[in-house]
């Protein structure tokens, strides 16, 4: 009777805890996308002053640069947040866990990128809306199975395509914004985590 109660018990604990894993919800993977980087060559920063500085160049300069990321936690991630995509102080404060940011450039045009984990599905949520409505709006907007995004295609400066993709899924949210990149960048990029990309808009 004993051994029965101690495997009943253990059978009990054990759907517990696959119940528990398969409601928590699914998340961008930061593995894929740190691949995906280091597949396009973009250099690996560990300072977040250091690519705070050089993010500063790329988006301000026309100086041509292969491609820099940086993969933070805690205190940098959120610095991330608060000094890069929130530079200018448009966006609400919002508590970050994990993030990805890059930029690149190159001879014909730039690149942005950002991963955010929020401590707080509703903040992602949030972000999400207020981003994709913000740079997207005039795109389109949607819902697939595990994931909601917004894209949005037009044409900008000198005739460069612009492409916007924000998407959510669970407390993470994925940002694309380029100008003059080549579609094929764009289209890689969406295609490792299965996405629309906004090339279709």
């Amino acid at each position: 009777m004993k051994v029965f109660k101690k495997i009943a018990c253990s059978v009990l604990a054990l759907g517990l805890v696959l119940g528990l894993t398969a409601c928590a919800p699914k998340t961008f993977e930061y593995q894929k996308m740190v691949d995906f980087l280091e597949d396009q060559d973009m250099d690996d920063l560990d300072d977040p002053d250091d690519f705070i500085m050089e993010y500063a160049d790329v988006i301000g300069t026309n100086r041509t640069i292969d491609g820099l990321y940086i993969h933070c936690d805690g205190r940098d991630a959120q610095d991330m947040y608060d000094k890069v995509l929130n530079r200018f102080g448009d966006l609400p404060d919002y508590d970050v866990e994990e993030s990805i940011t890059f930029a690149l450039q190159d001879e014909t045009g730039m690149g942005l990128g950002y991963l955010f984990t929020f401590e707080d599905v509703k903040d992602a949520e949030k972000l999400f809306k207020k981003y994709g409505k913000a740079f997207a709006n005039d795109g389109e907007n949607g819902e697939e199975k595990s994931y909601s995004y917004y894209i949005e295609a037009e044409k900008g400066p000198a005739d460069r395509d612009l492409y916007t993709g924000v998407y959510l899924r669970g407390n993470t949210v994925l940002i694309i914004r380029t100008m003059g990149v080549d579609d094929g960048f764009v289209d890689d990029f969406c295609a490792v985590y299965g996405l629309i990309s906004p090339t279709e808009a």
